[in-house]
């Protein structure tokens, strides 16, 4: 027969850690004027931690009482959390109420090796963001993250997440620069590169020994001479190529002499160039957390569709290396399925992406139109034929084009790729329907009687079949408008004369210098 006393067991150290009069240790934590003593007994301390057991042996063998020492990298409200459960095994504290840091507490607790309470809470923070105290505790365990790597990950991934956390907060001006660094080399860091930017100057400024005005009209060239000794370990890791031209011709007005020599030929290159290779030499872009908006594809997707609309040879882009924006302008489930609220949305936008999920199948299908779509009718001019269809007349209008394709991401590992054999017919306007690919390659129908989403496709005016069946019931479809990143309409003249002037400027100089 056994009885379980272990809570009286409990009661009685717990009373014998408030309450005793017979301690041989006295332990001075913190550091003046917020330190404090601790009494214990070495006894019971070197039977729970066996750092407090090698301590204690140098003392025992001089036969030293009291034992007396210091712990000052450690806090008082945290060891007297500790040292109550070295007595009773119990963790007791609200960490919201009296704003004790887990992340101190596990560091803490490491140290004394109670590897007990480094595991369990180790564990809580792993899975609960709103018990870390950010940015002080990411900081904190920047400074630890070989012996805390599983939460240095995850604090890091939050940050990135969320970096206005600590980009915004004061102890960032503070941060030592080999953790600035650890966020500037993330490719998750949810941040435009040109705020990435500012925040580094900001923080450059700041940590120069000599003051430097915010405002740089008052600056000298010793000025810049001293920010760019501050952030020469830091520069190399911003994703220049990854800036928007304007936002590059801003940087390279304030900063030219802090930026590494020849970056303005790699961007000259770079934006010239509509197909970049990538370069040993050149940091790849920052990686969204949402790169594309879709119920149907994902961004491994859109790259593959990128590389066909530009005709890539070799390897497709890389998800995080696209030329192009995939903006969806229209989702059948969200803006509605008549035929209506696709030309509402989609008329004149330029060239689009359609994809297609097909219900119970779940293929994937879709089509690239270079070209606009529009529900114009044709006039006596225009060419056009009629096809019967469902009883009804249609007048067609036929659009050439030699650039539009339609394929099938069904397969993923081998995507059908099928381009326009019949160009005079690529494309297809009509008011009463949805996106037409040639003489019925792939069209999307106006709405059924059962309120369906339909379907057709007979291979005509394109190179392959993209899928078996002639008709299909739709469960969704989206369409995205495919904007260059590079090259929109708006700037694209204003950034090649940019890149012309630059290219002159070079020259200019150059020759001025005295070189032949």
């Amino acid at each position: 027969m056994e009885y379980d006393y272990t809570s009286d067991l409990l009661q009685d150290f717990a009373n014998l850690f408030e309450n005793s009069d017979d301690y041989d240790v006295k332990i001075t934590v913190g550091k003046t004027p917020n330190s404090k003593e601790f009494e214990a007994h070495s006894t019971i301390l070197s039977a729970r931690s066996t750092y407090f057991q090698r301590t204690f042996l140098k003392y025992w063998v001089n036969s030293e009482k009291p034992i007396i020492f210091e712990k000052p990298d450690v806090s008082p409200s945290i060891f007297k959390i500790l040292l109550r459960y070295i007595y009773t095994g119990l963790i007791s504290f609200d960490n919201k109420v009296n704003k004790v840091s887990l992340v101190d507490v596990i560091i803490a607790a490491d140290e004394l090796e109670l590897n007990a309470v480094v595991h369990q809470l180790e564990n809580k923070l792993l899975q609960n963001e709103s018990d870390w105290q950010f940015p002080k505790d990411f900081i904190k365990i920047c400074q630890q993250k070989k012996k805390f790597l599983k939460l240095y990950k995850f604090a890091l991934e939050f940050i990135c997440k969320n970096p206005k956390i600590i980009f915004e907060s004061e102890d960032f001006l503070k941060m030592d620069e080999t953790i600035l660094i650890q966020l500037l080399e993330c490719d998750y860091l949810e941040l435009k590169e040109i705020e990435i930017w500012k925040y580094l100057i900001k923080w450059g400024i700041k940590n120069t020994d000599s003051i430097l005005d915010d405002d740089l009209t008052k600056w000298k060239q010793m000025n810049y001479m001293q920010l760019e000794k501050t952030l020469q370990n830091c520069i190399p890791y911003i994703r220049f190529l990854q800036m928007s031209p304007n936002d590059y011709i801003k940087v390279r007005n304030d900063f030219k002499s802090i930026l590494p020599d020849g970056l303005d030929d790699k961007v000259i290159k770079y934006f010239l160039n509509s197909n970049p290779e990538p370069s040993n030499n050149v940091l790849s872009s920052r990686i969204l957390e949402h790169p594309l908006e879709s119920k149907i594809i994902n961004a491994k997707d859109a790259a593959f569709i990128a590389s066909w609309v530009n005709k890539k040879q070799g390897e497709p882009y890389h998800f995080n290396n696209l030329p192009y924006e995939f903006k969806l302008i229209y989702r059948a489930g969200r803006e509605g399925s008549n035929v209506n609220n696709f030309h509402d949305c989609c008329d004149n936008k330029g060239p689009t992406v359609v994809v297609i999920k097909v219900q119970d199948t779940n293929e994937i299908i879709g089509g690239y139109n270079q070209l606009d779509w529009r529900s114009a009718k044709s006039t006596g001019n225009e060419p056009s034929f009629l096809l019967y269809h469902n009883r009804d007349f249609y007048n067609e209008y036929q659009c050439e084009t030699p650039s539009s394709f339609i394929f099938s991401l069904t397969n993923r590992a081998i995507p059908i790729l099928s381009r326009v054999s019949s160009k005079k017919e690529a494309i297809i306007w009509c008011k009463n329907k949805g996106p037409c690919f040639g003489l019925q390659d792939l069209w999307i129908q106006n709405d059924s009687p059962l309120n369906n989403i339909v379907g057709e496709s007979k291979q005509r005016s394109y190179e392959k079949k993209i899928i078996d069946r002639e008709n299909f019931v739709i469960e969704e479809y989206e369409v995205f408008q495919i904007i260059d990143s590079r090259r929109d309409s708006k700037s694209y003249f204003r950034h090649k004369l940019f890149l012309f002037f630059l290219s002159f400027r070079f020259i200019y100089y150059y020759f001025r210098s005295g070189h032949s």
